[in-house]
């Protein structure tokens, strides 16, 4: 279940930054600035990855109890459930 709501959480999170316009201004303000972070604020899986090493660095879920994997672990999981959720997403649109 933890884990549920830590893919949900990083979902969330990422749809906001990536296609959401709540944080428009802000986010075109960090891409203009750190041009680096202009392709990781504008790709689902990209962002998700680092949102979920974030998320897990605020809650962490425990996957393997090493927590150096852990947070690579919390990052893979959520790059690749947010890659699932976005193809389910265009096949159905």
């Amino acid at each position: 279940m933890e884990l549920i709501v830590f893919i949900l959480a990083t979902y969330g999170l990422t749809n906001i930054i990536v296609n959401e316009s709540v944080f428009r201004k802000q986010i075109e303000w960090i891409k203009k600035k750190l041009p680096f972070l202009k392709n990781v604020l504008s790709c689902p899986t990209c962002c998700a990855f680092w949102v979920g090493v974030g998320l897990f660095l605020v809650a962490p879920v425990t996957l393997s109890g090493l927590f150096l994997v852990d947070i690579l672990l919390a990052g893979l999981i959520a790059s690749g459930a947010i890659n699932i959720i976005e193809q389910i997403k265009i096949r159905l649109i």
